[in-house]
């Protein structure tokens, strides 16, 4: 792929990559961003023994792009979920990347790729103004939303399953266990 994005003079993205560590070097060197997941990089097969979970860490560590993506084990329908990126970026940092990098790799990375970066990917005066505010650690399961805000405007991130909860919090008599 490398030599064909050579010869052709093409934009080159790899996605997926589980085994991407292995060449490292040679995508550092061609300038190739990587799309990777960090949480399923684990050998299900004889095929994949070279996967690891140190996957992101090492290609960033070897000077390669590296945009987190969800999933990414192998076709899966959640491999863009945007819900799961967090915690792809939280795994990411457990198997040695720095928070930084894992940081910019669900954000402005992937909108500098995809040459967005004018608009979105930091918070700068100019840009759009997405941002969420968590109540913790971005990157910690237990952490939730408090404030979201799209374009400088904030909007209510309440889902129906917080309204059901909600609703249904305190049980009439005759639902409650004994």
């Amino acid at each position: 792929a490398l030599k064909l994005a050579r010869d052709y003079n093409l934009k080159l993205i790899v996605t997926g990559a589980a085994e991407a560590w292995i060449v490292a070097d040679k995508l550092a060197a061609a300038h190739v961003p990587v799309m990777t997941g960090a949480m399923n990089n684990i050998p299900e097969t004889f095929a994949s023994l070279g996967t690891r979970q140190e996957n992101a860490g090492l290609l960033r560590r070897a000077g390669v792009t590296v945009l987190i993506i969800g999933n990414a084990g192998g076709g899966d329908e959640d491999a863009f979920n945007v819900r799961n990126l967090r915690f792809e970026a939280g795994n990411a940092v457990a198997y040695g990347m720095t928070r930084d990098d894992a940081l910019r790799a669900i954000t402005l990375t992937p909108a500098e790729v995809f040459g967005v970066a004018d608009r979105v990917g930091s918070l700068q005066a100019g840009k759009d103004a997405d941002v969420v505010v968590w109540s913790g650690d971005p990157f910690e399961f237990a952490s939730q939303p408090e404030h979201v805000f799209i374009r400088g405007r904030e909007v209510h991130a309440t889902t129906r399953q917080d309204q059901l909860e909600q609703r249904y919090k305190s049980l009439p008599p005759n639902y409650r266990r004994p």
